[in-house]
Parts: C-alpha cells; structure tokens; sequence
C-alpha cells in the first residue's frame, strides 16, 4: 500500500485518487496552482481502496495509469462502500465507447489528462456540489436533534410543572382556609416560581423552534383593543408594590387588526414585562397607531434606561456576550416572523422606548408585502 500523500487539513478539499504516481503529481500541483487547498490520498490496491473508503473523502479520481484498477473495478466498491460518493475518469485518450461505459458505471465526468485547466475546473465543482451535500445531511441530523430535544423538554420539564401549577392551584381552592398566612403565601409563592420557569422553558422552546423554521405564523382578524387591555391588566399584576402607572393609548385604525395573536401577544407581553422590571416609580405606556400601511406600538416606560453604547446588546443571545433576556431575544425573532421591525431607543436615567411596526392593518392587504424584517437603534 501506497504512503498517503497529504495536502494539508482542516477545511480542505479531500480527493481520494485511484491513479498513478505521476497522473496525481500532476493533478494536485495543477489544483494547488489553482489555490485549492486538498487532503489527498493515493492508493494503487483493492486492499488499500477499501481500507481509504472508511474514511470520508469530497472526490475519487480514477487514473489510467493503473492496471486492474480503473474506473469498472472501482464503481463496484464505491456502490458497495460510499455509493454517495462521486467520481471522477481520467483518461490519456479520449475515447467515446469509453466514455460512456465511464458514465453508465456512474461517474461523474470523463476527462482528459492533457486538458488539466478542465480536469482542475470539474474537480473543484465536484468538490462543491459535495460539501454542500455533505452540509445539507448534517443539517438534516441537527434538526433531527433538535427536534427530538424539544419533544424531551416538552414532556419531562413542561409536564411536570403544568402539574405542580395544577396542584398548587388545587390546595390553595380546596384547603386554602385551613392553611395559615404564611402557608398561603409558600404555596403562592411556590405556584409564581413555577409559573416563571414554565415562562422560561417555553421562551426558550419558542426560540429553538424559530432557529428551527418550525413556527408557524397565523394571521387573523383579531380585536386588538381587547388584546391590549388584557395584556396590560397582565403587567399591573406585576406591578404591584410599585409606584408605576400602566396606561394605553390606541387610534382607531388599530382596532382591528390581521396578524398573528399569540404571536403579537406574547411580543407586547415581553415588552410590557422588560418595562415593568425596569421602573420603580413613574409610569409605562403602550401607544398603537398606524403609519402608512402599518401599525405602530410604542412601549415606553421611565426607568432607569441604559447607555447607548449597551443598545445593540439588549437583542443578543446572553451566551453571546449580549446583555438581553430570552425575553427580548425571543421578542425580536417573533418580530422579524410576523415580518415587521423592532428598534430601542435609551437615555441613561431617562427611561426606554421600544417601538414595533407590523404589517398588520386589517383592510389594508397590501401591508402583507411590506419589506423584510430589521433591528434598528436609534
């Protein structure tokens, strides 16, 4: 068995060649001319082609040079072996009987040596066309994955949390006058804590199904005056203890809206909910308006702001380095799904403005075909 002849590693193009030394010489110093980068290895055996078939290789070439060893002998191996994997026929004449043998035994181009500017084209789109098929299979094995992680959080995490909301709910219903203060207020705390980490775990599942390409968008008719007020009621739940007034402030034209509801729910929600972790006293509004063909919604809120240096971190993912919650990262994707835009803008001790812009007007079709999503600070 031949030594391997190595061209460097990492992302290189790896080219298995079934050829003799001098055809191989020949083809690798004409790709390394060309400024492609290989891993090549030369086997001149049956033996020693089986044994470099165990190993994931972009290309064979099949030389001339090599008795008992062409392209009939190795089509046979590579079906048997790597049938995904294309080959390559070298020839030192042409020949169209040939050829089309070389064709029908599955290769992929039949070539000429002494046309070596054609054989270094062939190669390096051989060697696209099977990355880009070797990134398609592992895409497919990460998505299969990920798919078979949420279904596990689903059931072993958001079960069992539904069930300790479920029960915690029941005891405070049915022994809630037997229990002391202090019992009421365990349980009652034990059912919020519960109820934020189910937020949590359903934030992230959102944003893994969204990296996914798995979420679907649903666009209705929906009353958005009663979506408002049921979201704000929501915060000043959260408010309470706080010197901070919640108030809404919408125009007629966004009464009615075509969009997505939970979708739109959930981005006023996290929005609503940032701005109320973020005032101590003062006030929060949600303002809906609509601009051209879209509908505008402001939350805006007196807290302590933040620098505007920090802005463009708000919507990057914690482990990024971003200082954002799942809440605002989530916030911003399901923004971008319902093909609208999100932009921040923050003064230091002033307080921060979040302003949303959906294609949502209902009557107003056209808004569908607004342009694509975007971030923007301002």
């Amino acid at each position: 068995m031949n030594s391997p002849e190595r061209e460097g590693q990492g992302d290189a193009a790896r080219l298995l060649f079934v050829a003799g030394e001098g055809e191989t010489r020949q083809v690798l110093e004409r790709l390394r001319a060309a400024g492609l980068e290989v891993c090549s290895e030369r086997v001149s055996t049956p033996e020693s082609l089986k044994a470099a078939l165990e190993r994931p290789w972009e290309l064979v070439v099949c030389g001339a040079e090599l008795a008992g060893l062409g392209f009939q002998e190795v089509a046979p191996l590579l079906r048997e072996q790597m049938p995904a994997l294309g080959f390559l026929v070298l020839t030192a004449r042409w020949d169209e009987a040939e050829m089309q043998a070389a064709l029908t035994a599955g290769a992929h181009g039949y070539l000429e040596l002494g046309r070596l500017a054609q054989v270094v084209l062939e190669v390096q789109r051989e060697v696209r066309r099977a990355v880009e098929c070797r990134q398609y299979q592992w895409d497919e094995v990460r998505r299969q994955r990920r798919s078979e992680f949420l279904a596990s959080l689903n059931h072993d995490i958001r079960s069992p949390l539904n069930g300790i909301i479920g029960y915690c709910e029941l005891l405070l219903l049915e022994e809630g006058g037997r229990l002391t203060p202090r019992g009421q207020r365990d349980l009652t705390m034990v059912k919020k804590s519960a109820q934020g980490l189910l937020a949590l775990i359903n934030d992230v599942l959102e944003l893994l199904e969204l990296d996914a390409g798995r979420m679907q968008v649903v666009r209705e008719l929906l009353n958005f005056r009663e979506l408002a007020e049921e979201c704000a009621d929501t915060v000043r739940e959260q408010l309470e203890g706080k010197d901070v007034e919640l108030t809404t402030q919408l125009t007629e034209q966004v009464y009615m809206l075509r969009t997505d509801e939970l979708r739109l729910r959930q981005v006023l929600l996290h929005l609503l909910s940032h701005a109320a972790s973020s005032t101590e006293s003062g006030r929060i509004s949600l303002t809906a308006c609509a601009e051209g063909h879209e509908a505008v919604f402001i939350v805006e809120d007196t807290g302590g702001g933040l620098p505007e240096d920090q802005l463009p971190l708000l919507f990057e993912k914690p482990h990024k380095g971003g200082s954002g919650t799942l809440g605002l990262v989530l916030t911003r994707e399901l923004t971008r799904a319902l093909g609208g835009s999100l932009s921040v803008r923050s003064t230091l001790g002033h307080g921060t403005t979040f302003t949303v812009r959906l294609p949502c007007l209902a009557g107003d079709e056209a808004g569908q075909d607004a342009p694509g999503p975007r971030l923007d600070t301002e």
